[in-house]
Parts: structure tokens; C-alpha cells; sequence
């Protein structure tokens, strides 16, 4: 499994990591690019790991994009706004979860489940 990793803390991207530690994964991390069409990392991705923050427009952007490709991968959102209105901003924008921190591993390896199985 390829996992595509779009958030700017090195330790949170760590910490995702190590999630799937048991995992056969593949991992690539990225930065969030300050436009939604520098998005690089793997084209193939199985699964895509995002941090989506204050002003949301940027990572729902990084969304759309990733939904515009032929062969989607299963993505799930992690963040900090847990108002009602921004998590279903963020569900709207075409994310299979959304996992607010602070979470579990448990909770991320169950969002990225539901992600895989769409």
C-alpha cells in the first residue's frame, strides 16, 4: 500500500507513520503546497493521510484535485476544527473520513480502512 502523507509537522507526519507501522506501506510525505496544482507525492497512492486547517480552502483544494484523478485514492482528513460546520465543509469537499486530533491510531487505522473500502 502506497500512503501519501500532506501535512507540515514532521512529528504528526511520524506519528501517522507509525499508525501503520504493521502495515505493508509505502510512505511519501509532503508539505501542503501553497496551491492545490503543485500537489506531487505518489500519483498512485493508495491512501492519502491530509491535514486540513484554518483557512480550509487550501487543503480542500488539495482534495478536489486528488478526487479529480482517474484512479482516486481513498483519502481522510485530520484536523484541529472540530466545529460542526468545518467538519462537514470538510466531508463535502469529497473525503471518505476525517479524524479530529487529538486521535488514537486507532481511530486513523479505522478512517483509512473506511477510505480503502469506499
Amino acid at each position: 500500500m502506497r500512503v501519501l502523507i500532506i501535512e507540515d509537522s514532521a512529528v504528526l507526519c511520524r506519528l501517522i507513520e507509525t499508525c501503520f507501522r504493521e502495515y505493508d506501506a509505502e510512505f511519501d510525505m509532503q508539505r501542503l503546497p501553497h496551491s492545490a496544482q503543485r500537489l506531487g507525492g505518489f500519483p498512485e497512492a493508495d491512501l492519502v493521510v491530509i491535514g486540513v486547517y484554518q483557512p480550509l480552502s487550501i487543503g480542500l483544494g488539495v482534495v478536489e484535485r486528488l478526487r479529480s484523478r482517474v484512479d482516486s485514492p481513498g483519502i481522510v482528513a485530520i484536523t484541529t476544527d472540530t466545529r460542526e460546520k468545518s467538519i462537514q465543509e470538510i466531508l463535502d469537499s469529497g473525503v471518505d473520513a476525517v479524524v479530529k486530533m487529538p486521535f488514537k491510531p486507532d481511530e486513523l487505522r479505522m478512517a483509512a480502512i473506511q477510505a480503502l473500502n469506499r
